[in-house]
């Protein structure tokens, strides 16, 4: 059985850890996971490039890493699930597994079921109009039909990917091929530390050192170590404020809904905070509103500055690029090679040879890691991803 993991690794830690042990005492003979790139759902860089990611996760268990492209990992939860679920379906997986805070198989696809009733939809957009928040007012539309276990469920970051994963997989007719493994210490995005596990957003607010290793895998913080030894980690967009900042002002205001998803005039929130930012923080506060979170802020922001078309990110990724493999894995990816009618890409010559929307979207890849190439206390220098070929752990 080949099982399915859609992650950020940002960083590798202990929960990723018991994550993947789980799904391989669940039966799991091979694990794939889809990793977002060098740019996270959060509307940030990731603390470290997605090849050291993508490699810590394969010597902690993983078999084959799938990189997730920017369009589709810096973008709601819904494009997110979609470019996710889209690529693991098309490699093959058999079952998909996720961490969440409620394992209950019948509740989570009876809340992804309610997610895709038009009558949801219908007070979704009622409530957004009024100024509520995407998540807040689909938490509040499911709950008034469905009931609060549905809507408690939603509470949780975690659980809102859990149900648009199920809802991706409905499409596919999937539904009930799903592991759900409950989260283990922490929630998502907790401040707490419990019982030695820690969040991702945890681990990256302590400063990297010894505190880090008390969360993560020994092998994993071998990896990361050595790369904060030459100067690569941990990346942060503010190593890039000015110019994001001068970037956006660069911009003609008229060009700015080419890369904003936009609706309700976050485009013209976010062209203004630009002109008068002091900072990104200050720029953010100046963009958001009661219709936008802090994260879709901060999404639209990156998109901009990495020059990422908002239309790139409808349907799947066109391409499966392999970031990392254990030498057992490389059967899977001959045999999807051979099953898929998605290119299968592990070296640079073989993206050459893209054409149409995935040439366009590989060539963005590369110019959106030439970008992140600045954001380490060190600059590296450009075509990271024209010479990283699949990284091999024997």
């Amino acid at each position: 059985m080949i099982a399915g993991i859609v992650c950020e690794y940002n960083p590798f830690h202990r929960g990723h850890l018991y994550h993947i042990k789980k799904t391989r005492e669940a039966g799991a003979d091979f694990i794939v996971c889809v990793m977002s790139g060098n740019f996270v759902q959060r509307g940030e860089c990731a603390v470290a490039d997605k090849w050291l990611r993508a490699k810590a996760a394969v010597m902690c268990g993983a078999d084959i890493v799938i990189d997730l492209p920017t369009p589709w990992s810096c973008s709601s939860a819904e494009t997110f699930a979609r470019g996710s679920v889209g690529l693991l379906m098309n490699f093959g997986i058999d079952m998909l597994s996720f961490g969440c805070e409620n394992s209950s198989t019948d509740l989570l696809i009876k809340c992804a079921r309610a997610a895709q009733e038009r009558a949801v939809a219908d007070i979704i957009k009622s409530e957004t109009a009024k100024g509520t928040v995407f998540p807040a007012a689909k938490q509040k539309a499911i709950g008034e039909l469905y009931g609060t276990d549905c809507a408690d469920l939603l509470a949780s970051p975690n659980n809102t990917l859990a149900i648009e994963y199920i809802s991706r997989l409905i499409k596919y007719g999937k539904e009930r091929d799903i592991l759900p493994i409950k989260r283990q210490g922490t929630h998502h995005d907790s401040d707490e530390i419990k019982e030695g596990y820690a969040s991702a957003s945890k681990i990256r607010s302590l400063p990297f050192g010894e505190k880090w290793s008390e969360f993560m895998p020994e092998k994993a913080y071998a990896l990361y170590s050595q790369s904060s030894e030459a100067g690569y980690l941990p990346c942060c967009v503010n190593n890039c404020e000015r110019a994001i900042i001068s970037k956006l002002r660069s911009i003609p205001k008229e060009e700015y809904s080419v890369y904003v998803t936009d609706g309700t005039g976050l485009a013209s929130r976010i062209y203004e905070a630009a002109k008068a930012a002091d900072s990104l923080d200050s720029l953010y506060d100046k963009a958001k509103s009661k219709n936008y979170t802090m994260a879709r802020v901060r999404r639209e922001v990156i998109n901009l500055y990495l020059g990422i078309n908002k239309q790139w990110s409808e349907g799947i990724p066109p391409y499966i690029k392999i970031l990392a493999a254990k030498e057992r894995g490389l059967s899977l990816i001959a045999k999807a090679k051979e099953n898929t009618a998605l290119p299968v890409i592990t070296k640079h010559s073989e993206a050459q040879r893209l054409s149409g929307k995935g040439k366009e979207i590989y060539e963005a890849e590369c110019r959106s890691t030439d970008l992140f190439s600045l954001m380490s206390e060190k600059i590296r220098a450009c075509n990271l991803e024209e010479t990283h070929s699949v990284q091999i752990v024997r």
